[in-house]
């Protein structure tokens, strides 16, 4: 009888850091992300979820909804996330990682929620 052994490695979530203290509170308390996000607290709440779940930023889809997208500007080396028709979830990769290879960037630090445009 032959049996197989799967020798893969499991990869970790992503890391996710955030810009201040008051910002990781809400974002990671259930309550406290529906009172600061009222009318836009679900589709957050997925996004987050998703974040959390993803091995590397490569795993976020570009495809809406959640459309990981590069930005520039004030924002330059950051990444976009939707979770509404105008706001966005801003991300900066920290530690080490290759732009040009979005499978090497498996820790983040959300910048801001908001409107940049």
């Amino acid at each position: 009888m032959l049996s197989y052994r799967y020798e893969g490695t499991k990869e970790e979530p992503m890391l996710i850091h955030y810009s201040s203290t008051k910002l990781e509170k809400i974002l990671t308390n259930e309550r406290l992300l529906k009172k600061a996000y009222s009318n836009d607290y679900i589709k957050l709440g997925n996004r987050l979820s998703e974040l959390r779940a993803a091995n590397n930023l490569n795993e976020i889809p570009v495809a809406p909804p959640p459309r990981r997208h590069k930005l520039s500007g004030n924002y330059d080396n950051c990444w976009g996330i939707d979770y509404s028709k105008n706001d966005r979830i801003v991300i900066q990769p920290i530690g080490d990682f290759n732009l040009e290879d979005l499978i090497t960037i498996t820790e983040v630090m959300i910048i801001a929620l908001e409107d940049y445009h």
